[in-house]
């Protein structure tokens, strides 16, 4: 998401806070009746759950601070009217859960739902603060547009969102699938697993960003909006009235920043550009007053909203990065992951194949490693598979020659460009013996010795780089189907 935008609209957002502020300071104005206030003064903790992941609406960041469009709508709020809101946010791990919580009264208030019959019967509403469609999102060779191009296909939507419900009601001739949250059901999309995802378009924007999700588009509407608000539990029609208070209060202008900034909206024209130019012109010169009395409060606020930018923008940067290396990376072994290792084999298989280099493959799979997630967990399965990985990674590296990703479960790629089908069966054979010693921790007194089978592949019998490692994954159950524990390199009675 693009930070830079809202620099200029928050300082000037900034300022006509400062302004509300002090004209309500000037005529004692106070938009809380006594008894609310009371009732806030009474409360000694109001339970706050937002829905954990639905950027860049309501989301928690990778240090747990909670951020987005509906944190910024309560901190207007309690700043602007002094309210002193004593929230307590509480994170859930799914929307689902912080369903269940809300009707079981363990929490008080949500900040971004969608009005049900169902949920009426137990939470208050607000009248809308933001409204967003939500979107038919598939892969990018999908043909058709529309709902009415989905009959037949599997189409996931979020657990427990009323899109789903909508989806459900609707168009029973679809296959719906429930996940938990967006990111996965956008992941199952690209990965081939579902055809269709229906979701907020603005998160469904974030998560592809986030995961390098390219291969993602969208072909429409999907008839459903989002038209959300606060709730609260249904015996708390103060906090109700307060918050409603609260939303009626904010300027268009405010909206504007705050969606402009989270959702990074196009501007492209200046209507009423004339309108603002004066607007602006009569602001300053009313700030230029106000400030005479009020300098020492614009300072103030200057530094905090600069120092929130800073770190916004320090945040983003990191974030940035983060997100670079995680659409590479394995997050078990920290070698490339399957897409990215795909991607290099491409570029190296076509330099090898115009240069009249060599290029070779290994297919490597863990032996019997279902035996030893049966016998031992998956945690000791995690270990023997990152053991695996750093054998081969060491080797590698002291030769300074190829790259390791992983392929899938107990199954990894090595790319071996300029190394000939000779050389590339010593090294396949190197690996093999190194694996063989290296020894696990799997019980108290037990110890674990894993093996490889290798298949081995090279340029000289394959036109593209798809038949080279398909023929490499042969020779690779070859080696399995002769014993396991060696290295068997592909020829023309190996078929599959």
């Amino acid at each position: 998401m693009k930070r830079s935008p809202f620099l200029t609209r928050s300082l000037f957002g900034g300022l006509y806070l400062l302004l509300f502020s002090v004209a309500g300071m000037l005529y004692g104005q106070d938009i809380l009746t006594p008894e609310e206030r009371q009732w806030l003064a009474d409360q000694p903790v109001i339970r706050f759950a937002p829905a954990p992941n639905y950027p860049p609406v309501e989301f928690f960041n990778e240090n747990n601070e909670y951020q987005g469009i509906t944190a910024d709508f309560i901190q207007i709020i309690d700043q602007q009217f002094d309210l002193g809101l004593k929230l307590e946010i509480v994170q859930f791990p799914d929307w689902t859960t912080v369903v269940a919580e809300g009707r079981a009264r363990r929490v008080d208030m949500w900040g971004a739902a969608e009005k049900t019959a169902e949920r009426s019967e137990y939470m208050q509403f607000t009248r809308p603060y933001i409204r967003l469609p939500a979107v038919i999102i598939v892969r990018s060779e999908f043909v058709g547009e529309g709902i009415e191009a989905l009959e037949g296909k599997k189409v996931v939507g979020i657990q427990n969102y009323a899109s789903y419900e909508h989806l459900q009601e609707k168009y029973p001739q679809l296959d719906t699938l429930a996940v938990p949250d967006i990111e996965t059901g956008l992941r199952m999309v690209s990965y081939g697993a579902a055809d269709a995802i229906v979701a907020s378009n603005a998160a469904a924007i974030y998560y592809i960003e986030k995961n390098g999700l390219t291969n993602l588009k969208v072909v429409g509407e999907s008839g459903f909006e989002w038209s959300l608000r606060f709730a609260v539990r249904d015996d708390w029609a103060p906090l109700l009235s307060i918050m409603q208070k609260g939303l009626d209060s904010i300027t268009a202008q405010q909206k504007r920043d705050i969606y402009r900034y989270w959702i990074n909206l196009d501007s492209s024209n200046n209507r009423s550009s004339t309108k603002d130019y004066l607007f602006i012109a009569a602001l300053v010169g009313l700030v230029a007053i106000l400030l005479v009395l009020f300098s020492w409060a614009l300072r103030k606020r200057a530094r905090l909203k600069m120092q929130r930018l800073t770190q916004r923008i320090e945040e983003q940067k990191k974030i940035e990065k983060e997100l670079k290396k995680l659409a590479t990376t394995d997050a078990l072994t920290g070698t490339y992951n399957r897409r990215a290792i795909l991607e290099m084999a491409q570029i190296d298989y076509q330099k090898c194949l115009d240069e009249g280099l060599p290029f070779s493959v290994l297919m490597i799979d863990i032996d019997n490693f279902k035996q030893v997630n049966d016998q031992y967990g998956h945690e000791i399965g995690d270990r023997v598979i990152r053991a695996v990985v750093n054998v081969c990674r060491d080797i590698l590296s002291a030769k300074n020659i190829g790259h390791i990703g992983r392929f899938g479960g107990e199954e990894f790629v090595i790319l071996l460009p300029m190394i000939d089908q000779e050389e590339a069966y010593l090294v396949a054979e190197q690996l093999r013996e190194c694996v063989e010693k290296e020894s696990i921790q799997c019980a108290e007194n037990a110890l674990h010795f894993s093996t490889i089978s290798v298949g081995l592949e090279s340029l000289k019998h394959a036109e593209t780089f798809d038949e080279l490692l398909h023929n490499a994954d042969l020779a690779m159950y070859q080696a399995k189907n002769a014993g396991r524990n060696r290295v068997a390199i592909w020829h023309e009675s190996i078929s599959g």
